[in-house]
């Protein structure tokens, strides 16, 4: 899991880290004039013959959301430089600035997060659009009151930060010129960012409260495992015995071969839900179809249509579990 870096101070040192990283790369430097609807301003750059970058601290005087200005874009040797994009940290952790940095829970590594937010005043430029195209892989990084998805653009302090900060400066050039060209407006683009819209209105209002439930779920899963074992085992039949082991919660055989598979999950988040799905599948090694599945998920949290409707093509009932104190309250299945 990724966590949002909140505090000034750890913001500080991670921009160092990058900044590093990319001076070491791009060791050019040199002041050019930096151009932007409607404005532009002379600064000092650095470059490596293709891309260049600016650094500058902005405050409120010069901005309403003071942050650590970065605009990257192609570089040329003569005339303005051009802004593809801008990979800008606040000091606060307003979400209107689309960079910021995130900590890796298990790690410790840190990285550059962006979340799609492509400026440029074209039609056919914008967030939504950008991450349709690119075909960006969105990862939720959690902050203390909610979970923002974003793309990892490159870990602050490593071999490859510059060139992957490259590769990222060059996917928003590209989709610039293919905005241009009219591509982001076709009828398939405009349904691409549709569907990448419901995606995010999945997310929104994830609040700290949800968080902290799922992390008690996620505690409690082997008391969840077990009122699911004491609720089965209640009507089990001679010929059958419960079992689990590494890849099954709990599963029932009888006579040697599978009949029921289960599996707790702490959420209905898709990523959760397709894990799951995937597990209770490829679990189910009965060559007969007659294996029973089902998947044990918070009550109360709803469940994306489609992925409702694929639980229904693949046979798989659900039991919903409650926390009652130290109890543990599961609902009857339902397929």
């Amino acid at each position: 899991m990724l966590n949002l870096i909140e505090t000034t101070i750890e913001k500080i040192y991670a921009q160092e880290k990058l900044e590093a990283r990319l001076q070491k790369s791009w060791q050019n430097q040199e002041k050019r004039v930096v151009v932007w609807r409607p404005d532009s301003r002379r600064m000092a750059v650095h470059h490596n013959g293709r891309y260049w970058y600016g650094s500058l601290p902005l405050g409120p005087k010069e901005v309403s959301i003071p942050r650590r200005w970065y605009p990257f874009g192609e570089y040329r040797e003569s005339g303005n430089l051009e802004i593809a994009i801008e990979l800008n940290m606040p000091w606060s952790n307003d979400k209107r600035v689309s960079g910021f940095f995130a900590k890796d829970a298990e790690t410790g590594a840190v990285y550059l997060m962006h979340d799609g937010g492509v400026g440029g005043g074209r039609k056919g430029v914008g967030r939504m659009p950008f991450l349709a195209w690119s075909n960006s892989k969105l990862v939720p990084v959690a902050g203390a009151d909610d979970v923002r998805l974003a793309v990892v653009v490159a870990p602050v302090d490593a071999s490859s930060t510059a060139a992957d900060i490259a590769r990222f400066v060059q996917s928003a050039i590209d989709f610039k010129e293919a905005a241009a060209r009219g591509e982001t407006t076709t009828p398939q683009a405009l349904a691409a960012q549709r569907r990448f819209g419901k995606y995010f209105d999945e997310f929104s209002g994830k609040k700290r409260r949800r968080r902290l439930e799922e992390i008690e779920y996620i505690s409690r899963h082997g008391d969840i495992v077990r009122a699911v074992h004491d609720w089965r085992e209640s009507t089990l039949r001679r010929n059958e015995k419960l079992f689990k082991d590494g890849y099954v919660d709990l599963g029932v055989q009888a006579g040697g071969v599978l009949r029921e598979i289960y599996e707790v999950k702490s959420s209905c988040e898709r990523q959760s839900l397709y894990t799951a799905i995937g597990q209770v599948v490829v679990h189910d090694d009965t060559q007969c179809g007659d294996c029973k599945r089902f998947l044990v998920l918070p009550d109360g949290e709803a469940i994306p249509t489609d992925v409702a409707r694929a639980l229904t093509r693949a046979d798989i009932s659900l039991i919903r579990f409650t926390l009652q104190g130290e109890k543990v309250r599961l609902s009857q299945p339902k397929p």
